[in-house]
C-alpha cells in the first residue's frame, strides 16, 4: 500500500476530527483569500477607473481629495461649487500657458439622484461621450446613444438664464421670460449598472430626486423626467452606476433657481445684497470641470499654472496612488489577522494529530514489525497533516469565489465596487501550495513522535 493511501485511510477512520480540522483550514484560507480578492479588486477600480481624468477642476476650498472622490468615484457630496467662466476660459486658452493648453473642457454639475440605491446624477455635455476617453477611446453605448446638448447650447441658455434673473433682480415689471426645459433636453444616459438595477431599457424614465431618497428634504423633480436615449457598456467604474442628463435640465429643473447664479458679496456687505447684483452667464454654478490636456505632462503644468481664485486643478495621478496606499493599510492588517487565522489552523492541525499518537502506538509499532522505516511513518503523519491542508486550501478557495458570487451585488450596492467571481489569479495557487506547505509543517512534531514509536513496548498483548 502507497504511504498517501495510508494516510488518507486514516483521515477516514478519524472522519469528525478530519472534518472540524479541515474546516479550520477551509475558513482561514477563505478568509485570507477574500481579502486579498477584495483589496484586489478595490484598486483596480479605482486605478481603472482614472483612466480619462487627466485633471479635474473644481472649488478652491475643498480638499483635492474630496473633489476627486466625488467627480471620478461618485463618493460623497458635491464640495462646492464655482462659476462657469472658469471653464470658458480654459476651452479658450486663457490664463495658462502653451504647454498647459487643453484638448477639452467638459463641465459637470451635480447634486440629484435616482432611486434608493441614490445612483448619482451628473449634468453635463454632450462632450461627455464624444470627446471624453476612457483607455484611449470614447465611452462605448451596450444600446442607443447620447443625447445632444451641446456647449454652444449652455452658453445660450446661459444668456437666456442672465437676462431672465437681472430683469428680476432689477425689479422690471416685465422681466425676459426664465427659458424653457425643452422636450429634446429631456433625455438621459445612463450607466449598465443603473439599467441592471432598475431593470431600465431604451425609452424608460428616470425621475431625479434633489439629494437622497430617504433623507431630510429630498424630493422628486417630476418636471424632469427624463426617457432613458443610451446605455453604456459595462465599465467596472463607478461610469456604471452613473446617470448623466443634459447641463440644461439641470439648471431648469425646478427649486434650483437659486442656485444657478454664483455672485460675489462685496466687501462690508450683508450677504443678502448680493441676491440684488446683477449676474453674468460666467456666473453659473459648476461642481466640477473635466479637463485633458494637449500636453502629455500638460496636468501637472495646468496644475502650477492655474491661477484662479475660485478654482481650483487636482490631478488624479498624483491623488489616488495616496489615497489607495491608505487603503493599502487597512488591507495590511486585515491581512494579518489572516494569516494569524492560518496559523492557529494549523495549531489545530498539529494538536488533532498530536492527541491521536497515543491511540496509534500499537498501530505504528505494527507497521514497524512489518518493515515500515521510521521515515515512512514520518511521512505518513506529515502526509495527513498536507493532505487536510491542501483540500482545505482548495475548499477555501472555492469557497471565497462561492461567497464572491452570492454576495457580488451586496457588496457592490455597498461599496461600488464589483466582485468579478469567475476571475482566476495566480497567487491563488500560489496560497494552496503555501497552506499545504504550512499544514505539513504543523505535522512534523506528532510525526516525529510517532516515528520514534519503540516497537517492543507497544506491541505487549496487555497493551
Amino acid at each position: 500500500m502507497r504511504l498517501w493511501s495510508i494516510s488518507l485511510r486514516n483521515l477516514r477512520i478519524r472522519l469528525v476530527a478530519t472534518v472540524l480540522t479541515t474546516t479550520s483550514i477551509v475558513v482561514a484560507t477563505a478568509l485570507y483569500a477574500a481579502i486579498l480578492v477584495m483589496a484586489g479588486q478595490t484598486e483596480q477600480r479605482y486605478k481603472g477607473s482614472v483612466g480619462g481624468y487627466q485633471a479635474v477642476i473644481g472649488p478652491k476650498d475643498s480638499s483635492q481629495l474630496e473633489l476627486v472622490l466625488n467627480t471620478i468615484f461618485n463618493v460623497g457630496e458635491a464640495p462646492g461649487l464655482f462659476p462657469l467662466r472658469i471653464c470658458e476660459d480654459l476651452r479658450a486658452g486663457r490664463g495658462v500657458g502653451r504647454r498647459a493648453q487643453v484638448r477639452y473642457a467638459i463641465p459637470q454639475a451635480r447634486g440629484d439622484s435616482v432611486s434608493r440605491f441614490n445612483f448619482p446624477v451628473v449634468a453635463t455635455i454632450d462632450e461627455m461621450f464624444s470627446k471624453f476617453e476612457r483607455e484611449g477611446a470614447p465611452l462605448v453605448f451596450e444600446r442607443g446613444g447620447a443625447f445632444t446638448f451641446s456647449y454652444d447650447d449652455l452658453q445660450a441658455l446661459a444668456r437666456e438664464l442672465a437676462n431672465h434673473e437681472n430683469g428680476r433682480r432689477a425689479g422690471e415689471a416685465s422681466p425676459p421670460s426664465r427659458p424653457q426645459l425643452r422636450k429634446e433636453w429631456k433625455q438621459a444616459v445612463i450607466g449598465a449598472r443603473v439599467a441592471r438595477s432598475l431593470a431600465l431599457d431604451i425609452g424608460g424614465i428616470v425621475v431625479p430626486v434633489h439629494g437622497k431618497m430617504g433623507e431630510f428634504g429630498f424630493h422628486e423633480h417630476p418636471e424632469a423626467a427624463c426617457e432613458v436615449v443610451g446605455i453604456l457598456a459595462p465599465t467596472n467604474s463607478p461610469l456604471d452606476s452613473t446617470i448623466f442628463l443634459p447641463l440644461g435640465t439641470h439648471l431648469l429643473i425646478d427649486g434650483h433657481e437659486q442656485g444657478v447664479f454664483l455672485v460675489e458679496t462685496p466687501p462690508g456687505k450683508n450677504p443678502d445684497d448680493a441676491k440684488k447684483l446683477p449676474v453674468e452667464p460666467g456666473g453659473i454654478g459648476l461642481t466640477a470641470i473635466v479637463v485633458d490636456p494637449k500636453d502629455h505632462f500638460g496636468a501637472r503644468f495646468l496644475r502650477q499654472e492655474f491661477s484662479a481664485k475660485d478654482a481650483q486643478v487636482a490631478w488624479p495621478q498624483d491623488v489616488v496612488p495616496k489615497f489607495l496606499r491608505q487603503l493599502g493599510n487597512a488591507a495590511d492588517a486585515l491581512t494579518v489577522i489572516a494569516w494569524l487565522v492560518l496559523f492557529v489552523a494549523a495549531v489545530a492541525i498539529a494538536v488533532a494529530l498530536y492527541n491521536t499518537m497515543n491511540e496509534r502506538r500499537r498501530e505504528i509499532a505494527i507497521m514497524r514489525s512489518l518493515g515500515a522505516r521510521r521515515v515512512q511513518i514520518l511521512a505518513i503523519i506529515a502526509g495527513e497533516a498536507a493532505v487536510l491542508s491542501f483540500v482545505g486550501a482548495l475548499l477555501g478557495v472555492a469557497l471565497c469565489h462561492l461567497a464572491a458570487f452570492v454576495l457580488r451585488d451586496l457588496v457592490e450596492d455597498m461599496t461600488g465596487v464589483y466582485l468579478d467571481w469567475l476571475q482566476w489569479r495566480a497567487w491563488e495557487a500560489w496560497l494552496v501550495v503555501g497552506v499545504t506547505a504550512i499544514g505539513a509543517t504543523a505535522g512534523l512534531l506528532p510525526a516525529v513522535k510517532g516515528s520514534m514509536t519503540q516497537v517492543a513496548d507497544n506491541l505487549a498483548q496487555n497493551y
